[in-house]
């Protein structure tokens, strides 16, 4: 019995001396949030705490708003509204961004959900990304999160990277938007607004199309109008190529959000521009693109303003 258990101490010494050592080293060395993109993640949170009690208008969606709007104009329209850009990345997906930004609204707020095709796929990208949320602590909300353990070896890996890149000096790099300065006050990435666009992957539908459980959407959505809630659902703009690309998607995004009695406040295919718009991929764009999309926003939140308004006084 004594030789099985020194077997057995001698089998675990190992993994657990090498999972002490990542324990050590994960609290002692700096986090990558503390310096890259994901900061932007801490920068949001902290804007809706900061306007808890505050009109505001919140934008949720993935890096096609972090990276696709520029909330300074859409302020200088809606003068009465704090704006608060919560776009971040699609991989987090739509209850991600509903969890988090439900202990925040007040009656007449706004919430101008502008979503990415793929954000309502189920695990369609992995927890790879919501690993770093969890570990890194930036899920400030219930939303619950369960890691695998390729999802941990994926985040122990890119914190190495991180690590290394931080001690040469080649990180952060002001040619990146990947850095915490690259955000503005109201959460939009802005420092690749004026650079030139770049060769980016095209997106199209996956080969299975696997769809998160809308109830819970559906439930939200319903629950929070009754409290004076207003949601407006706008579509993404869009790289041309992808959109011809990612019809079917598409189409499975119209039929989820008509489950919530959510239907898009714009023509779906009027939200599409040239790849020459686009900055690395087919949702994050440059500053001319950001200006044709920023607009076609304020114009659709006056009509639906103007609507609302008049069907208040009509009930009168």
């Amino acid at each position: 019995m004594k030789k099985f258990l020194n077997k057995i101490s001698q089998f675990l010494s190992l993994p657990i001396f090498i999972l002490l050592i990542s324990f050590y080293s994960h609290y002692k060395y700096p986090l990558m949030s503390d310096y890259d993109y994901d900061s932007g993640l801490r920068l949001k949170y902290q804007l809706l705490e900061k306007n808890k009690d505050q009109k505001k208008i919140i934008l949720i969606g993935g890096s096609n708003l972090s990276m696709g709007i520029n909330s300074s104009q859409i302020k200088s329209s809606f003068l009465d509204y704090q704006i608060i850009n919560l776009g971040h990345r699609f991989q987090y997906g739509l209850n991600f961004y509903i969890n988090l930004i439900k202990p925040f609204l007040n009656k007449n707020d706004i919430v101008l959900i502008v979503p990415e095709y793929q954000l309502i796929l189920d695990d369609y990208f992995g927890n790879q990304n919501l690993a770093k949320v969890r570990l890194e602590k930036l899920n400030y909300s219930n939303f619950k999160i369960d890691l695998s353990p390729r999802d941990v070896l994926s985040y122990i890996n890119q914190r190495i990277r991180f690590l290394n890149k931080l001690k040469n000096g080649s990180f952060p790099d002001k040619e990146n938007h990947n850095r915490i300065d690259a955000f503005n006050e109201f959460g939009d990435c802005n420092a690749h607004w004026f650079w030139n666009s770049k060769k980016h992957l095209q997106y199209r539908d996956p080969s299975t199309i696997k769809i998160i459980e809308s109830q819970y959407f559906k439930e939200f959505i319903t629950n929070y109008r009754k409290k004076g809630i207003q949601f407006v659902l706008i579509p993404p703009m869009y790289e041309k190529n992808s959109f011809e690309l990612s019809k079917k998607l598409i189409d499975e995004n119209i039929k989820f959000y008509k489950k919530s009695k959510l239907d898009y406040a714009y023509p779906i295919d009027k939200m599409v521009l040239d790849s020459n718009y686009f900055y690395d991929s087919p949702y994050h764009l440059l500053h001319e693109g950001i200006k044709i999309k920023t607009n076609k926003i304020i114009s659709i939140l006056r009509n639906e303003l103007k609507t609302r308004t008049h069907n208040n006084v009509y009930k009168k």
